[in-house]
């Protein structure tokens, strides 16, 4: 249903309806934020990133073969800049201090996704890659296989091993010996 809404507006924009493009702006923004932020580590840097990436997209609409992946194709923008915006700057030190240690709850053990990116940013460039695209944008395995070039079953095994990276380190956090377990099921 989104790719094909997505396509139908990817077709009114190229016939010249600019309000079709605030429209697909409007229906990734959101995400793409989150992913950028993800990305980038800064909110400000993100911003500035998405908004890089939608006027890109614009001008490049044409060359989008299939409409219908426009979500995808957006999102291998945004990835290509953060990638660039990364490569420029210096490396960030680790940081373990209490305030980026989300606080375990009780009744759920299974954390949201928003909890788990201050550890999700220590994992390598790739893992970070498959996991925004996969938990934040939401997108499917074909949707990711066709942003990065790969086959759908290459994806999965990225995103095993990145959750499983996830996962190992979690499990070096004190007091997570019995979280870390059940984590398995969410990411």
């Amino acid at each position: 249903m989104v790719a094909k809404v997505d396509a139908r507006l990817v077709r009114r924009v190229l016939r010249g309806d600019r309000s079709a493009f605030a429209e697909l702006v409007g229906r990734h923004q959101a995400r793409m934020l989150a992913a950028a932020n993800h990305l980038a580590g800064d909110p400000d840097i993100a911003q500035d990133l998405v908004q890089e990436s939608f006027v890109e997209a614009y001008r490049g609409l044409g060359g989008l073969r299939e409409p219908g992946k426009f979500g995808a194709w957006l999102y291998g923008i945004l990835r290509i800049r953060c990638r660039r915006y990364l490569s420029r700057r210096p490396p960030q030190a680790l940081s373990w201090e209490a305030d980026d240690v989300p606080e375990p709850a009780a009744s759920n053990p299974v954390p949201e996704p928003s909890e788990l990116i201050p550890f999700i940013n220590e994992l390598p460039q790739e893992s970070r890659e498959v996991l925004a695209a996969r938990y934040l944008l939401d997108m499917n395995y074909a949707e990711i296989a066709d942003m990065l070039g790969i086959s759908a079953v290459n994806v999965r095994v990225k995103c095993f091993r990145a959750r499983q990276a996830l996962r190992d380190l979690l499990s070096r956090l004190p007091g997570s010996e019995s979280n870390v377990a059940a984590q398995g099921g969410g990411w």
